[in-house]
């Protein structure tokens, strides 16, 4: 199924070197692309292309034998049958091809070194799931069969062009499924060979599945993938019938200390890097089957197995990764010992001081570097919390993490899931009072962003009591800052600058929650219509920012800033302070401060009349909103009049059809395209990219806010009209 790219690199490196090795985890496909590559290659090796299978000789001392027959020489008993073999190739122009050769490592690099030093024209193809290691050796390693990009919505029909799919569709076809793509399942089957991680033996196995099996109910069954995909072809090699026996082959070919490193590695989710090996994987002094010492050497050997990808990034560091069937065989095995949890509760031991350090270090000048870590780590976060939640010992751990991560979930736009967390580890009732006072709180604020004001006041009113039972001036200040945000958006403007000014001096103690009041103190200040004082909360926040190396806090005041110079009529300035802070938000990727300064940039630009670029880009922080689930008003702790005045106000100077196209056209755009835009002023689109967008239909939410926007329906109206569906926890 298509990996033309892969049979052409095979193909150049076969004519480059005399060695060939394909490299990758069981069931990729080695063998399949090996004899497509035989096949392509007849008219290159006139004089002879054998194949040999080796993955089924057991004993190495019968590893010569088979080559032997393979090329035709009968030979007596006894003898050299090395000296044989290559005298029967000789000088002729052939392809050798040494498939499975892992389980006779050592036998089959004999023989490969002595064939390449006496059979010059002899072209060598070894599949294996370990490098052959030999000098001048050609490494390929196979990777998965193609598969639709997570988060892209493709049409059924263009689905066949992944080659997971399409391999999914031929061999479901072949099993009398009677499975065909429609609108309703095509999400679901490629969202099963994305799990799958376009493992051509999974595809296959799931396919044979089909015929009982819905792709939806396979997806619920993913967790026991091992026990689900076994019911391969009777035919096939006994390592290839299922999933489990695959990893089973590999796992039997390692060392202790290999299949110690494998189990405990497996606890990772989405990969680690060498640090994280160290700080999860070796136990104590007592730890009899792993030290800190051999991890160097045994990584490299499961890399080299195949067990392991080392993916190498901008910075140096290298990532490794295990397929998900491997992964599972590896935990099956410490489950099996009765050492799963111990594992896993080291490693979310390990996610835990991840968090602490991400909070420590928030305000010495290395945000941007701990936003990536944490969001490299995700996954693992997440298996951490899954696992923490459901360990009685580990269950106080949750709010912990959730918290100190808090402004990860904001930056990152997830709000949800930080709501979900943080209700986890407030219905165990576990955790000190200071912690989960600021568990309800920092809830608080989450339900705000999504403007769930009901919920957002009830944890309010709950928080307030724990920060007081807890005697925590931190927790004192943050309930001071949500009930002075809170004020804001109820109108209520002496109330919010009553409760900002009362929450600085009870921040001081962080930095970070220091930068917090002040800005807090401008918008108050701001909304109350003191200008000047707002200007001074603001300038100081920035100031001290400056002085720490600080950034987030630093764009929120510049943010304000720039609303005030809006206010003002001071259109270049606030263009100026508001382009700043979007560069600093787009160094740290924080998503909803991207669709803050967007959306401020259009209505500066809607200010300048300038319609069409203001429709524009508050199309492009419209899209932002509804990727992140959160309030389309924006950001609460910057002051400004909501999207839909500006949106209103737009439409009826571009009209109803100019509106819909340009407003279409900023929701269309990559994040990039839209920051690039709102930086530079320059966007290029063609004239069939125009027709494209002029017929082609919005999406859900984007039909829904343009249309009513273009009805010419007030604020009340819309609000009355729109579901904003918010997952609470």
């Amino acid at each position: 199924m298509g990996r033309r790219p892969l049979l052409t690199e095979v193909r150049q490196r076969l004519a480059e070197t005399r060695v060939v090795t394909l490299t990758g985890a069981g069931g990729i496909g080695k063998t399949r692309v090996a004899a497509r590559v035989v096949d392509e290659e007849r008219d290159g090796h006139r004089d002879g292309r054998w194949w040999v299978e080796l993955s089924s000789v057991g004993d190495p001392a019968l590893v010569l034998p088979t080559v032997a027959t393979a090329i035709g020489l009968q030979a007596p008993a006894a003898v050299a049958l090395t000296e044989l073999i290559a005298d029967q190739i000789c000088d002729r122009r052939a392809l050798l091809v040494l498939d499975g050769c892992e389980r006779q490592w050592g036998p089959v690099v004999d023989l490969v070194i002595f064939l390449r030093t006496h059979c010059p024209n002899l072209r060598i193809v070894a599949t294996s799931r370990q490098v052959l290691g030999v000098s001048g050796e050609a490494v390929v390693r196979v990777p998965p069969l193609t598969v639709p990009p997570a988060g892209v919505s493709v049409a059924p029909e263009s689905l066949a062009q992944y080659e997971a799919i399409a391999l999914f569709l031929d061999r479901a076809a072949l099993a009398g499924s009677g499975l065909r793509l429609t609108d309703d399942n095509a999400e679901p089957v490629a969202e099963l060979c994305r799990t799958l991680e376009g493992i051509p033996l999974a595809v296959e196995l799931a396919a044979a599945r089909s015929v009982a099996l819905s792709p939806e109910v396979m997806l619920e069954q993913m967790c026991n993938r091992l026990r689900l995909l076994d019911d391969g072809y009777v035919d096939a090699p006994e390592r290839h019938r299922s999933l489990a026996a695959c990893a089973a082959w590999s796992f039997d070919l390692c060392t202790d200390g290999e299949r110690a490193l494998w189990s405990r590695m497996a606890v990772f989710s989405g990969g680690c890097d060498f640090h994280a090996v160290e700080a999860v994987c070796v136990g104590d002094d007592l730890d009899a089957e792993l030290q800190t010492d051999e991890i160097p050497g045994l990584l490299a050997s499961l890399v080299d197995q195949a067990v392991l990808n080392a993916r190498h990034s901008r910075d140096g560091s290298v990532r490794y990764t295990m397929p998900a069937y491997l992964a599972a065989y590896g935990r099956q095995q410490l489950d099996d010992r009765e050492l799963l949890d111990r594992w896993r509760g080291r490693h979310a031991q390990w996610i835990a001081g991840l968090a602490v350090g991400f909070r420590a270090g928030w305000t010495g000048g290395r945000q941007g570097s701990l936003l990536r870590d944490v969001r490299r780590e995700h996954a693992n976060v997440r298996a951490a919390l899954d696992f923490c939640a459901s360990d009685l010992a580990l269950s106080e751990l949750v709010l912990g993490i959730v918290t100190d991560l808090d402004l990860f979930w904001v930056t990152t736009g997830l709000a949800n899931e930080a709501r979900h967390w943080l209700g986890v580890g407030l219905a165990s009732q576990r955790g000190k009072p200071a912690e989960r006072a600021l568990g309800m709180l920092l809830a608080a604020k989450f339900a705000g962003l999504q403007y769930d004001l009901t919920d957002a006041r009830a944890l309010l009113a709950r928080g307030s009591s724990a920060a007081e039972t807890a005697d925590d001036d931190h927790a004192r200040g943050l309930l001071h800052v949500l009930s002075a945000v809170l004020a804001v958006w109820d109108g209520e403007f002496d109330a919010a600058v009553e409760a900002a000014q009362a929450a600085v001096p009870l921040l001081r103690s962080s930095d970070d929650a220091e930068l917090l009041g002040l800005a807090v103190v401008g918008l108050a200040m701001a909304v109350a219509g003191d200008r000047e004082a707002a200007v001074a909360a603001y300038e100081r926040a920035i100031a001290r920012s400056e002085e720490i190396g600080e950034t987030f806090r630093r764009s929120l005041a510049l943010s304000g800033l720039g609303e005030l110079a809006l206010e003002g009529r001071e259109l270049a300035r606030a263009t100026e302070l508001t382009s700043q802070a979007l560069r600093m938000k787009v160094a740290l990727d924080d998503r909803m401060g991207i669709a803050v300064g967007l959306d401020s940039l259009g209505r500066i630009a809607l200010a300048e009349s300038r319609f069409e670029r203001a429709a524009v880009l508050l199309g492009a922080a419209q899209a932002i909103w509804d990727a992140i689930g959160m309030r389309e008003t924006g950001n609460p702790f910057v002051r400004m009049p909501t999207s839909w005045e500006s949106l209103h106000r737009c439409r009826r100077r571009l009209g109803k059809t100019a509106f819909r196209t340009a407003f279409r056209q900023g929701a269309s755009l990559t994040q990039k395209r839209a920051i690039d835009f709102a930086l530079t002023d320059e966007l290029d689109l063609a004239e069939s990219d125009r027709a494209s967008l002029e017929e082609s239909p919005l999406t859900r939410r984007e039909t829904e806010v343009a249309a009513l926007v273009a009805e010419g329906l007030s604020n009340p109206e819309i609000a009355a009209r729109l579901v904003i569906s918010v997952r609470t926890a």
